[in-house]
């Protein structure tokens, strides 16, 4: 099979080398300039119109592995090449919460309640009358930091002014209200006509540092799973079989589309955005549970019967960084880099064993970074009891981090902060894999 890869900031460099050691033949574009050297070495690049040429030579499919490419995967839809992961209909879904909340209104799903303004003043003015906890969410794009949390009124002008000042004040924005139970998301692959395949479940925290300390990150550590039933309890309280029709009526995109809702104390679930794309790390995490990848994408673009996956396993990673990460306000000029060619050595492959490869090249014989973020990669375990997997993860990580030039940062908690997170989910009344507890 040949494999198309279109790539916003090229962060699926361990997909890309998996599917070539599958026997795949792989061509990637990166749309960002500032990360075009990601995976030199690695993997074949080429320019779009090359890349889209390439595609329509013969039997490929063209996976887009991050959001805000849409209107090219529409391009490459409409030259009959089998797409996954891209498309306005997708970036709509996740970039314009209102319409979002639309389709999670019109399949049955709680949301809770939440308030719609135009401008970050709007918002302000609406502030007095918080009385209680709230998110506040952009349409805009404002860093991994975005969704922020305010315990009351003050806390919230206070953050809105900072908005204000950094960003500007047009902007589309709402506040929704904080619910008592615990974030965690659900996701099933689609391939144009019906879903497909197990339900996939998946824990992770986003702040930096220890006992959920510091800035949000766009994931620090994650418990990934495939569901062995095939309707599992918070796909019910969702109402996913309620889906399949709203997409056909949108032609929907094959893809991966994933719900990220509160388990309730009462047995509901509540809604709070989709991930119509893959998930970072969620997917380069729970691919593990996949004996072949590539068989299992191509099956879904063509619309063949999938794979097995394994069921039976947990998949467990921590993000691993230099600095500046987690900073996004960095020049992006690989001139201006502050870690410049940092070198990334003890790594034990790019995707098959511990180290999972993200923003890396090839330099001679070992790897370095490519990227101004600094996100190196992420140190992974398979197994079927989550401390012995942590343990397993963070020992890598500092074998690895003994090698590379910068020291590498990554979070030492996780399978304490998952099992509080599971033990609320399984009180819920939904299921958790025995593994992290």
């Amino acid at each position: 099979m040949r494999f198309a890869i279109a790539s916003q900031f090229a962060c699926a460099t361990s997909w890309w080398a998996r599917l070539q050691d599958e026997g795949h033949d792989v061509r990637v574009w990166i749309a960002e300039n500032s990360h075009k050297t990601i995976g030199d070495g690695i993997v074949q690049k080429l320019s779009w119109e090359n890349l889209v040429a390439w595609a329509r030579e013969g039997e490929c499919a063209m996976l887009f592995d991050s959001s805000g490419l849409g209107a090219k995967a529409d391009e490459v839809r409409a030259h009959g090449i089998p797409t996954l992961c891209g498309g306005s209909f997708m970036d709509k879904l996740e970039k314009d919460r209102s319409f979002g909340f639309r389709i999670a209104t019109e399949a049955g799903m709680d949301l809770p309640p939440f308030a719609e303004f135009r401008s970050i003043s709007e918002c302000i003015a609406a502030a007095p009358h918080v009385d209680r906890p709230v998110y506040f969410k952009s349409d805009k794009y404002l860093g991994a930091d975005a969704t922020h949390k305010c315990e009351n009124a003050q806390e919230l002008v206070e953050y809105l002014e900072g908005v204000r000042a950094a960003h500007g004040d047009a902007m589309t924005c709402m506040l929704q209200a904080k619910m008592d139970g615990v974030a965690y998301s659900t996701a099933r692959w689609w391939n144009g006509r019906a879903f497909v395949g197990p339900f996939e479940g998946t824990i992770e925290h986003k702040a930096l540092m220890n006992d959920d300390v510091g800035p949000s990150t766009g994931c620090s550590f994650n418990a990934t799973w495939f569901y062995d039933d095939e309707n599992p309890a918070i796909a019910q309280a969702l109402r996913w079989e309620n889906l399949a029709a709203i997409f056909r009526k949108h032609d929907a995109p094959a893809g991966l589309y994933d719900v990220n809702a509160v388990a309730l104390d009462d047995g509901h679930a509540a809604f709070l955005e989709w991930t119509p794309r893959l998930g970072y790390d969620s997917e380069m995490t729970v691919a593990r549970l996949m004996p072949n990848l590539g068989e299992f994408l191509a099956a879904v673009a063509l619309g063949t019967n999938l794979p097995q996956v394994d069921t039976e396993s947990l998949a467990y990673a921590v993000r691993l960084s230099v600095p500046p990460y987690p900073s996004e306000d960095v020049k992006r000029d690989e001139k201006a880099s502050p870690h410049g060619k940092v070198r990334i050595g003890g790594t034990d492959g790019l995707w098959d064993k511990h180290f999972i490869a993200y923003c890396v090249r090839r330099n001679g014989d070992g790897l370095e970074m490519a990227s101004p973020e600094g996100i190196v990669g992420l140190s992974l375990a398979v197994g079927d009891d989550l401390e012995a997997m942590e343990d397993a993860c963070v020992e890598y990580a500092g074998e690895m981090s003994n090698h590379c030039s910068v020291r590498l940062q990554y979070r030492t908690d996780g399978a304490e902060r998952i099992a509080e997170d599971a033990e609320r989910i399984l009180d819920a009344g939904f299921e958790i894999p025995g593994g992290i507890l």
